[in-house]
Parts: structure tokens; C-alpha cells; sequence
């Protein structure tokens, strides 16, 4: 991809090019009005437009820098620990940078890491500023434990999504469950993944049962937050759960997005007066550890966190090393530009076979 320069940034920003410089190098000069500023801030931000290095302290280069979107959810922990492991027998170290599903805050860091050397980057979420990663990537080495869109060129580790929601349908199909209901967080842009599970179960409908139903309620949630007492998820399972039993549905089998939207539909079932899966099966996606251990267990998806973690430090650490050989990392083309592992299903005791609907009523 074209270097973004001072120039583009200028042209969009509506600004002459001497003031992107002064802006972005915070020069003693003419003072700038805030709209001013912030017009060419977001204009870099758009371009991918890397900031100038400024002075600041440059960490160690063993180091390799993780983000996340949320402390809440056990997946990203379990993730995050098994890539310190594998990272810390390699003689590398993690730096965590939680972003708390802030946009801003995940700007702050890549502009940070754009000034700083360290081994590279591990995102575990979609980036939210595509541009502005790939341009960084264009000198430091940066991978994706997930989903990516199409349009990026960021290595990706990923998992068969859609496969996973197809291998799930066919549990259900196979213990008598013709009636879906999906509850899920936002399907946005940056939501690869659940969209994908959710066209796997389509799939599983169309192929094995046509006359079957899927109804699909989904969060509306403007953005998703950090700010409740309980985890975003779990509270959205809840709460979607509320009107799944309001509703008109027929559905019988509940699949969350995730475990905790799983553990949160449970809670919600068994506060209501029904239990699981006596009366609806209940499944999620991503094998956390709670996932196992919840009353009942929870019917999910194996996510391979131990190989897709590995598998990301590995691409970290092999173009690091064709770049300390000479080459910048911008000519350096990955051997790999895609992961891909296949999901397995976990059978446990939160689904069950169907019974019929009067029969719970």
C-alpha cells in the first residue's frame, strides 16, 4: 500500500502542510485553535498516518504488545496467559494494552507503538482504525488472532466461524431442536466472528432441517461498554433472554454468541423459573473456563487459544527476525498470511433432547 504522508493528511485535514507539521510534532510557534488540531488528529487517524517519534522512553525490544478489548471476559485472560506462556519460553514478554472498547484509547496506543520499539503487535479483536494498523504494520511486525475483513493485509490466525455455528446447529438438529433462537451482542463491521456463527447455523437449518426456524435477537446497544457491574455479555444475555420469554418464539434451543451471553441467558432461564436444559438448551461459543465448571456445563466451541497464541507469536518473532537481517519490514512478505484452525464441539450438560413446547408450559 502507497505511504501516507504529511501531504495527504494536510489535503484531508483542510490545512496547509506546515501546520500537520507543527500539530504533529507539538513545535513552539503559532498557537493553534483546538478545532484546528483536532481536524488534523483525526485526519491521521483516517490515513493511518503514523505520528512523529517524539521524545520518549523506548522500551525493550523483547517485548511484544497485546490488546485486547475487555478485562471482563474470560476468553481474552485465557488467550492473554496463553501467549505470555509460549512468549515467555521463547524469551519475549507481553505488555497488555486493554483498550475498554474505546476507540480513542486504541488510537492512543498505536500512535504510542508507532514511536516506540518493540517485537510487534498481537491484536485480538479486528482493529478499529484498519488503516492506521496497516500503516504501522508497514514497519512492525503485526498479527490477528481472529477474523479478518477482507480488505486487510494484517496476518491473521484464525477460526472457522462459520463451521462452528454449522457443527453447533447439527447438536441441536441431532437432539430434536428445530427452533433456534441467536442472541447476540451488535453485528457490526468489526464483528467478523458472530456473524459467521450465525450463518453457520443458517446453514445447518437450510441443509438438515428447511421447515426449521432461527429467530434472531440481537443487542441494541449503541456501543458496547465496560461500565455495568457485570460483563457487557453476560448482561446482554440476560437481558435478550427477557424478551426471548416475552416474545412469541418457539425456539427451544438458545445460542449465545459467546459463553458469557450463555451464561447470562442461563441466569436469566433460571430466574424466570425454568431450567436448562429440562426445559431449553443452552450453548455458546469459546470454551472459557467458567464454561466447564458453571452448574450445568455449558455446551460450546473449542477455540484452540494454546495453537492460535502460539501461532501468533511465532509470525511475530519470524518476520522480526527477517528484519533484523536487513530487510525492512515493509519488503518483508509474510510465508503466511492466514491461520486457519477448525472448531470442535464440546458436549455438555446445558443441552439435552427437546421436548415439546407444552410440555413446559
Amino acid at each position: 500500500m502507497k505511504k501516507v504522508t504529511s501531504t495527504d493528511v494536510a489535503r484531508l485535514a483542510g490545512v496547509s502542510q506546515s501546520t500537520v507539521s507543527m500539530v504533529l510534532n507539538n513545535k513552539i510557534g503559532p498557537s493553534f485553535s483546538e478545532e484546528t488540531k483536532n481536524k488534523v488528529l483525526d485526519a491521521a487517524r483516517q490515513l493511518g498516518y503514523m505520528l512523529p517519534a517524539q521524545s520518549i522512553s523506548v522500551p525493550d525490544k523483547n517485548i511484544i504488545a497485546v490488546f485486547i478489548p475487555t478485562l471482563s471476559n474470560p476468553y481474552y485472560t485465557q488467550l492473554t496467559s496463553c501467549i505470555e506462556k509460549y512468549a515467555l519460553s521463547k524469551g519475549y514478554k507481553i505488555l497488555l494494552c486493554n483498550t475498554s472498547r474505546n476507540k480513542e484509547y486504541e488510537s492512543y496506543y498505536l500512535d504510542y507503538f508507532s514511536k516506540t520499539k518493540v517485537a510487534g503487535i498481537i491484536f485480538t479483536f479486528v482493529p478499529s482504525y484498519p488503516q492506521m494498523a496497516e500503516q504501522l504494520a508497514l514497519s512492525l511486525p503485526i498479527v490477528l488472532i481472529g477474523e479478518k475483513t477482507v480488505d486487510m493485509t494484517i496476518p491473521s490466525i484464525e477460526l472457522n466461524n462459520v463451521k462452528a455455528g454449522v457443527i453447533m446447529g447439527e447438536h441441536l438438529l441431532s437432539l430434536g431442536h428445530f427452533h433456534f433462537a441467536f442472541l447476540s451482542t451488535p453485528l457490526d463491521n468489526l464483528s467478523l466472528a458472530r456473524r459467521q456463527r450465525l450463518e453457520g447455523l443458517k446453514i445447518a437449518l437450510k441443509e438438515k432441517m428447511p421447515q426449521g426456524s432461527l429467530d434472531i435477537f440481537i443487542s441494541d446497544h449503541i456501543a458496547e461498554s465496560d461500565t455495568t457491574t457485570s460483563p457487557y455479555e453476560y448482561e446482554v444475555g440476560y437481558g435478550l433472554t427477557k424478551k426471548v420469554l416475552s416474545s412469541k418464539s418457539s425456539a427451544t434451543a438458545l445460542i449465545g454468541v459467546n459463553d458469557m451471553t450463555a451464561i447470562g441467558i442461563i441466569g436469566c432461564l433460571y430466574d424466570s423459573g425454568f431450567h436448562v436444559p429440562d426445559h431449553y438448551s443452552v450453548c455458546g461459543f469459546d470454551n472459557i473456563f467458567v464454561s466447564g465448571v458453571s452448574i450445568p456445563s455449558i455446551t460450546t466451541i473449542e477455540h484452540h487459544l494454546p495453537l492460535r497464541g502460539q501461532s501468533a507469536v511465532d509470525l511475530i518473532l519470524s518476520r522480526q527476525s527477517a528484519s533484523q537481517l536487513g530487510r525492512s519490514a515493509s519488503l518483508i512478505a509474510p510465508q503466511v498470511n492466514k491461520i486457519e484452525y477448525d472448531p470442535e464441539l464440546l458436549i455438555r450438560r446445558s443441552t439435552g433432547p427437546c421436548r415439546c413446547r407444552r410440555d413446559i408450559q
